[in-house]
């Protein structure tokens, strides 16, 4: 009989991550994976905390795939228009990782002395500081 080879060559990896839906899906299922029993069980019969948990876990999800894709073009165009984007995802990412541990009750509110601010909030503002800058930037030739 004939023997099936069963490993994924580095090809069929890379042009199986070029599709964006089969990307997508993939960061989603490696998500919801590593997050369903420490995050998402223990709060299954609180209605108002897990469909909270479950917004912040699909906004988790999509400034992932956003920052994966970002990454992925700027490796191809070397642009700093890209790479400005690429890190404006790359914070929202970390913003909406610390925001889907505050609404499981992980990791309460952090403030900055002083300001009384909380720490994801400074974070959106570079966020939208570096998208800003990603948008507006003028490519000189």
């Amino acid at each position: 009989m004939l023997k099936r080879d069963s490993t994924i060559s580095k090809e069929s990896f890379v042009q199986l991550l070029s599709n964006k839906s089969s990307l997508f899906l993939i960061l989603s299922i490696s998500v919801l994976s590593i997050a369903i029993y420490p995050i998402i069980i223990p709060h299954i019969t609180h209605p108002s905390m897990i469909y909270h948990i479950i917004l912040h876990m699909i906004s988790f999800d999509v400034a992932l795939f956003l920052t994966t894709i970002s990454v992925i073009s700027y490796k191809k165009t070397k642009s700093k228009k890209i790479l400005f984007t690429a890190l404006s995802f790359g914070f929202l990412l970390i913003t909406e990782f610390l925001y889907l541990l505050q609404s499981s009750g992980l990791l309460g509110d952090f403030f900055i002395p002083l300001i009384e601010v909380e720490f994801p909030h400074v974070l959106l503002l570079i966020m939208l500081g570096l998208f800003a800058a990603g948008v507006l930037r003028i490519e000189r030739k």
